[in-house]
């Protein structure tokens, strides 16, 4: 009976003290009054991947040989930030948050104004492509819608203390 109970005492403590990931919303930040020092002080995560593409390209053509030769470099980079990497705030304006996933690096993420969600905020948007521009490392880089929905989440642990005691008792006999 005694191994029952303190199974028990230890599941009911366990399941009290586990934390879970949350998405990180402005109703959270209201929630829970944090203030900026707060937020920076949260250990964040992605909920989705993040690729960021850029390219650069150098086209040109000279006669060698008596051919026209025309040559086409392509320097393409890709950075992945991939679901559940760890990040962190360096910098809070207003709504808009500045994320560093690497040092020296950061990525601006702004509150969505229909679920209150912190998403990457593109500098620009091409249409045409179908693809937001972002500033990553002072560079220029592509960045596509599926990863445009991804969202920063933070892990809420909510701790209860209770105290319980249980005995078992024998009975009395005259």
């Amino acid at each position: 009976m005694k191994k029952i109970v303190y199974t028990f005492l230890a599941l009911s403590f366990l399941l009290n003290s586990c934390s879970s990931k949350m998405p990180f919303t402005t109703s959270e930040q209201t929630k829970y009054k944090l203030s900026d020092d707060d937020v920076k002080s949260l250990q964040f995560y992605t909920m989705g991947d993040i690729v960021l593409t850029n390219s650069q390209g150098d086209k040109s053509n000279k006669t060698e040989g008596g051919e026209l030769v025309i040559k086409d470099n392509v320097n393409s980079n890709k950075v992945i930030i991939a679901a559940n990497t760890r990040g962190i705030v360096e910098k809070v304006e207003g709504d808009i948050m500045y994320v560093s996933f690497e040092e020296g690096k950061n990525l601006k993420f702004k509150a969505s104004p229909t679920d209150g969600k912190y998403r990457i905020k593109s500098d620009s948007f091409d249409s045409r492509k179908r693809m937001g521009v972002v500033n990553y490392g002072n560079e220029e880089f592509f960045v596509n819608s599926t990863s445009l929905k991804s969202y920063l989440v933070f892990k809420l642990k909510n701790s209860t203390k209770r105290k319980n005691s249980a005995r078992s008792v024998k009975g009395r006999k005259l």
